[in-house]
């Protein structure tokens, strides 16, 4: 099965998961109750865990840090047989969280997951980066990529890939095996 994590300030209704779950039967996660700036890393993996522990072959698509979950759930579950990460927030070790700006200092140190740069993740990782992304360096995706050794594939696009939107199922369907 395919599952799509949103991102930060979306939702599992939102036009990206709306668009995923029509074209190519992604399966939106909920994987948080409340408000953003609220949100607790480890119920948000827990939540994850709960929905995808029964599927043999799991593919996660994540965007922003809906790619961080995924990534972050790939590490713990051998099922997950793909990723596609859509401009992951996945902070590499040597940043200063202080300065990054959108999101609490909170959820930002939850996110500082070494395991993520110092252990190979069991599943083939395809990242789609916009390089007009303005809130996920390039130095992050380019960090993560070298450590798991991921496929990077570049758009002329933002961060919510809002120009390719709707080609976004024909790029992931050309990705997923």
């Amino acid at each position: 099965m395919i599952y799509y994590l949103h991102g930060y300030q979306s939702s599992p209704n939102g036009e990206k998961a709306t668009l995923l779950k029509e074209s190519v039967h992604a399966i939106p996660i909920k994987y948080r109750e409340c408000n953003p700036e609220e949100l607790i890393i480890s119920q948000c993996l827990n939540r994850i865990s709960e929905v995808i522990a029964h599927d043999q072959q799991v593919v996660l698509i994540g965007s922003s840090l809906g790619g961080f979950l995924a990534a972050s759930a790939a590490l713990t579950h051998s099922n997950v047989k793909q990723l596609i990460l859509l401009n992951p927030a996945i902070i590499p070790l040597e940043i200063d969280l202080t300065t990054i700006e959108g999101m609490p200092l909170r959820i930002l140190q939850e996110m500082r997951d070494p395991r993520l740069f110092q252990q190979k993740i069991p599943a083939i990782i395809t990242i789609l980066r916009g390089v007009l992304d303005d809130v996920v360096p390039d130095e992050w995706i380019l960090a993560f990529a070298q450590a798991q050794n991921a496929t990077i594939k570049l758009y002329t696009d933002d961060h919510r890939f809002s120009k390719n939107l709707h080609r976004l199922p024909d790029i992931i369907t050309e990705i997923v095996q």
